[in-house]
């Protein structure tokens, strides 16, 4: 931040220049979703919660997002930044550990956890459904929120008594985002059954959706907070957070709405053949285009 406000390109200091601008707010974003996610897992290991792993895998995850902005502050910074001298280098190396081999497996773990869950939803209505005159209030229940969802009009839930009034906007597209999640989640589980636990394409962006889902959770809790007690960033941090739950309900639609059309299959499919390829190839199979 130091070098961007004393910079001077093209006659101006470049922290006025709008991709510096971008680069700088989105640090500033990334900083605030992990620092709340790990604010928000201990404070719940704190009160005794005693069901976490999920909430601690994604902020397991969060060292990416360490990763990312060590990389934009390099980027800021130009050739300074890999210099000793300033110390950014040095992080960047540090942080890579933290990447290998278990973020992808935390990954698979966080997907699976939401289908462990939904799949035990999916058990105790097929149980209901033998003994339909016993459990007539949950099939209706089950049935009204189908028929909601069919007619686009969502689950009906509403956070409006828990989130800060100026922050609904962004509630409402953390509801929206849910109810896509667990539309989603059902229906491919109903697909793949399973054997879902071999689809990693799909995995991979269920967990990237789940982790979405939570990181607005945790902003909502935050800003909401820090706006019910007047908190002189609270405007700063409603900005940070209408941001993020903006940008992450557009992620959510882009990823798991196609999740389970035959074009997302396709390009699975595509995928797996590029990478087949390669491996028996062992490299890159494409020749020189120079022919040498």
């Amino acid at each position: 931040v130091e070098h961007a406000a004393s910079r001077t390109q093209f006659g101006d200091k470049i922290h006025n220049f709008g991709a510096i601008q971008e680069k700088l707010a989105r640090m500033a974003m990334l900083q605030y979703v992990t620092e709340s996610m790990a604010y928000m897992i201990s404070a719940n290991m704190d009160r005794g919660a005693a069901d976490f792993q999920t909430e601690a895998a994604i902020s397991k995850i969060g060292s990416e997002a360490a990763w990312t902005v060590t990389d934009e502050c390099i980027q800021v910074m130009g050739g300074m930044g890999y210099m000793q001298d300033a110390g950014v280098e040095r992080v960047m190396r540090d942080l890579r550990i933290f990447r290998i081999g278990t973020n992808d497996i935390l990954r698979l773990f966080v997907a699976l956890s939401g289908f462990q869950n939904a799949g035990n939803q999916l058990r105790g209505l097929q149980r209901a459904m033998k003994s339909p005159v016993g459990n007539v209030g949950l099939l209706a229940q089950e049935a009204t929120r189908r028929l909601r969802r069919k007619a686009g009009w969502g689950s009906g839930i509403t956070l409006r008594d828990v989130v800060h009034p100026s922050l609904d906007a962004s509630a409402e597209q953390l509801v929206r985002g849910v109810d896509l999640f667990g539309a989603t989640v059902e229906e491919l589980l109903l697909k793949y059954g399973k054997k879902i636990v071999d689809e990693q394409f799909v995995l991979k962006r269920v967990a990237d959706g789940a982790i979405d889902l939570y990181a607005m959770v945790v902003l909502l809790s935050r800003a909401s907070r820090s706006l019910a007690q007047a908190h002189p960033t609270a405007q700063h941090e409603k900005l940070l957070c209408d941001t993020w739950c903006e940008e992450a309900y557009e992620r959510l639609t882009a990823t798991l709405g196609p999740l389970s059309t035959d074009g997302a299959r396709h390009t699975f499919r595509q995928l797996r053949s590029i990478s087949q390829a390669v491996v028996e190839n062992g490299g890159v199979v494409s020749p020189n285009p120079l022919g040498f």
